[in-house]
């Protein structure tokens, strides 16, 4: 006797060490979203030709996630979407954390988005634990609608949403590696520098920009400083100085302390100090020389 994908499906999450209770499942089998109830440790998840997009709704814990592309280290907590591709593998220790999970087959997601989009997802989605809105509310409507109120169509719709979410992020697929890190990709770098450019009044954190650009801090440092050769606080500070040499060429009538609170500087020595390490001059030689060459 044939044994069905869920059955397969519930095995493997079960030997993880979790309770499993399947919501919605179609007809077909290639898309399922179940309530996930974590044991004290859960093992190493075995490869699958399954796509598990998990979101944690209550409890937690740290979580390392492997793939050939590279490995992570974690912690997941309410809200938090962990991601394991095909060929995934993960080790965690989650003591009585409850998840919505969906389980969609590597060939429904061929179906919708083409082979080349299974290697995006292992080596762009495991970059980080995600938290996106869209697809939390996405999760949460489907856990908690009533049994045969989903229909296979809704709930291929939502899968199919879910998945092009994570797929939409910023892809570093082709870069190639430099000293062994995957370097951060030009889309990844310029929504970084617009976000950066929107925040030029004050330091944005290695942890902020790290979680925009939704990669882990560790990893994020290494992977931008490996596609710019500076550390991500080296290219902020060079924007916001970009900004003050801008601001003293532009306003004749600004002083140089306002600059500098205007660009993040609440220290008017510090920011002179910075500007000429930058430039080679001060700011008030720098606004001197552009009116003379205004003028001139």
């Amino acid at each position: 006797m044939a044994i069905s994908r869920t059955e397969v499906i519930r095995a493997k999450l079960e030997r993880s060490g979790n309770e499993v209770h399947f919501l919605h499942v179609t007809q077909d089998q290639k898309v399922m979203i179940c309530r996930t109830t974590n044991g004290a440790y859960a093992d190493a998840v075995h490869p699958s030709p399954v796509l598990f997009v998990h979101l944690c709704v209550d409890g937690g814990g740290p979580i390392t996630i492997a793939t050939n592309f590279q490995k992570i280290s974690e912690h997941i907590g309410p809200g938090a979407i962990g991601v394991f591709p095909p060929g995934a593998r993960g080790t965690g220790r989650w003591p009585g954390m409850t998840a919505i999970t969906f389980a969609i087959a590597v060939d429904a997601v061929v179906e919708s988005f083409g082979k080349a989009w299974i290697d995006k997802l292992k080596s762009n989605v495991l970059s980080t634990i995600f938290r996106d809105p869209l697809v939390e509310a996405t999760m949460m409507d489907m856990g908690h609608a009533r049994p045969g109120v989903v229909s296979d169509a809704g709930l291929v719709h939502a899968a199919h949403m879910v998945t092009h979410q994570l797929l939409d992020q910023p892809s570093d697929i082709g870069m190639a590696p430099v000293g062994g890190v995957i370097p951060l990709g030009k889309a990844t770098l310029d929504r970084l520098q617009t976000m950066l450019d929107g925040n030029l009044e004050r330091q944005v954190s290695v942890t902020e920009m790290a979680e925009f650009a939704g990669v882990s801090r560790h990893h994020f440092s290494r992977r931008f400083k490996a596609a710019t050769g500076r550390s991500p606080l080296q290219f902020a500070i060079m924007r916001r100085l970009a900004h003050a040499a801008e601001l003293l060429e532009q306003e004749q009538t600004c002083n140089i302390l306002s600059v500098a609170q205007r660009v993040g500087f609440d220290n008017p020595s510090h920011f002179a100090r910075t500007f000429r390490q930058h430039f080679g001059v001060s700011p008030r030689r720098w606004k001197t020389e552009q009116m003379r060459t205004q003028s001139g």
